[in-house]
């Protein structure tokens, strides 16, 4: 019985392990591009600006090293803190991330403030392109292009089969996600 016991153990623990080892993996993010990195530092009550040149839909992310620095973006070469000078802006503890649309006028301007509780608040700030906005406006405009289609197409005929039901909110996932859910399940019920 010991033996037992101490190989169902010993089979969690493993399954345990390369459950986390494969959960760190699988959470990488396919649908972002990096495109810069910046770090930098800015003084309480202060201003650092930088400007965005890139093209498409993009992902600001700030992360305040030390301090806490928060984020604004305009269409301006200086944004402030102020409703009327900024179009975004990200003002949490933790990190700021801001999405700017392709549609939005570039340069950005990018205004790092420095928050007046630290003296000194050093920052990362990451761009991503953002891919998975591209492909739902790809979708969109494909869409649009197949419905365009579909309106020639129905004057001339109509049918009268109906495309079966999809769910749109459910993602497909990996099959070893799926594994691995279970897994983890049963090692819940058996630490429980």
């Amino acid at each position: 019985m010991r033996r037992e016991f101490i190989i169902v153990m010993l089979g969690i623990i493993c399954v345990s392990t390369f459950s986390s080892l494969l959960s760190g993996y699988a959470q990488i993010e396919t649908d972002k591009i990096l495109l810069d990195t910046v770090v930098g530092a800015v003084g309480a009550g202060n201003f650092s600006y930088w400007q965005l040149g890139h093209t498409g839909p993009l992902l600001v992310e700030l992360t305040s090293l030390t301090g806490d620095a928060d984020l604004y973006v305009s269409d301006s070469v200086r944004p402030s803190y102020e409703a009327d000078k900024n179009n975004f802006s990200s003002t949490t503890c933790g990190p700021d991330m801001v999405n700017i649309p392709p549609s939005f006028p570039r340069p950005v301007g990018i205004g790092v403030f420095g928050h007046w509780s630290h003296l000194l608040s050093e920052y990362s700030i990451q761009v991503f392109l953002d891919t998975s906005a591209m492909q739902y406006e790809e979708s969109l405009a494909a869409m649009e292009r197949g419905q365009r289609i579909g309106e020639q197409h129905e004057s001339d005929k109509r049918t009268k089969e109906r495309p079966a039901s999809r769910k749109v909110d459910e993602e497909p996932r990996p099959r070893f996600m799926k594994l691995l859910n279970i897994l983890d399940m049963i090692f819940e019920m058996f630490v429980i």
